[in-house]
């Protein structure tokens, strides 16, 4: 086995050829590995050996004049052929050699296709639990809860209704977590789901219950909830959706963890409900 085939060999079973680039210490000295023998070729059509040779085959022929007589040489005088001055090539290898020069030119270089740009990764949303009530046709609070935080998020919702004198209007109570359905094996919801889906639940829930005002009460509401984009910056935080009024205000719990900001809630409710909050 010659050194081509055994490196076949080892290619075929994936094993990698290794050769050092100089003498490796404690190896042998190196020796020329047997190669095959080349095979000798064949001279039926002798390709040419010059590019004069190349020009010749390509040009074409150019019709000769016959000569009124042909010169006799003198009596005693051989008449000796003159050695032609290039091989005669043969029309089959100055095809392929034409062939090979037009393959070989230069191919014109097109211009860079345009970059796309990529998209940036959607952003994992964490979960979250969003309480629910509507007050009558008057009202639809969505706050945004702390689930374990064990504070009195009821008690002071309903101390907010009492100062609106909404007490007495028909309560319903619903809640939505997201994600709807925790799947631990698939990707992470992003930002862009969650918003699909808590704005389409509260243009559903709207329209089943038409109310007046929406109160959109923490981050989650505000950020997922909005049918129509808020400016935080304005003053008060108002919107407009319909005909319904909708109003960004802090979530229960921060209002709890943080009561200064009970006395701005109160002056917000002046400015949006000034009939409601009169005679108090």
């Amino acid at each position: 086995m010659n050194e081509l085939q055994r490196a076949e060999y080892l290619s075929a079973l994936g094993v990698p050829s290794y050769m050092p680039r100089f003498v490796l210490p404690l190896a042998p000295p190196p020796r020329q590995a047997r190669l095959p023998v080349a095979e000798a070729q064949s001279t039926a059509n002798p390709l040419p050996q010059s590019a004069a040779q190349i020009r010749a085959a390509l040009a074409p022929a150019e019709p000769q004049s016959q000569p009124a007589a042909a010169a006799v040489p003198p009596a005693g005088i051989k008449s000796v052929a003159a050695p032609s001055a290039q091989p005669e090539i043969a029309p089959e290898v100055a095809r392929q050699v034409g062939e090979l020069v037009r393959d070989t030119r230069p191919v014109p270089q097109q211009a860079p296709a345009p970059v796309t740009e990529l998209a940036p990764p959607a952003q994992p949303v964490e979960p979250f639990v969003l309480s629910c009530w509507w007050l009558g046709d008057a009202l639809l609070a969505v706050d945004s809860r702390e689930p374990g935080a064990a504070l009195p998020v009821e008690a002071l919702f309903n101390n907010i209704v009492r100062a609106l004198d909404w007490q007495d209007l028909p309560r319903e109570r619903d809640r939505l977590r997201w994600p709807l359905a925790e799947n631990r094996f698939g990707p992470a919801a992003s930002a862009a789901e969650a918003r699909d889906t808590c704005s389409s639940w509260l243009e559903a829930a709207s329209a089943r219950r038409p109310v007046k005002s929406i109160w959109l009460m923490g981050q989650q509401a505000r950020e997922y909830c909005a049918p129509v984009p808020l400016d935080p910056s304005a003053e008060p935080p108002l919107g407009d959706w319909n005909g319904v009024r909708i109003v960004a205000m802090p979530s229960l719990s921060e209002l709890l963890r943080e009561p200064q900001r009970k006395r701005g809630l109160w002056r917000l409710l002046q400015q949006v409900y000034p009939e409601q909050t009169r005679a108090r």
